[in-house]
């Protein structure tokens, strides 16, 4: 776990993604990114980590 200018990031594991043919659910578990926007689940945020993307998980203010 990071923290950057307060914000909690954490990195998250994107093995069961690194297949460029998996295609994402349209499932909602959003996941916030340290970019600012937010992805519709963890799939959606790994392929913008594989796209090259510099963006970790930000954990939601409590």
């Amino acid at each position: 776990m990071a923290f950057l200018l307060g914000i909690s990031s954490w990195k998250v594991d994107c093995g069961e993604f690194k297949d460029p043919k998996v295609y994402c659910t349209r499932e909602s578990n959003p996941h916030c990114g340290s970019d600012g926007q937010t992805y519709g689940n963890k799939c959606a945020f790994c392929k913008a980590v594989r796209a090259g993307k510099h963006v970790c998980y930000k954990m939601p203010k409590a």
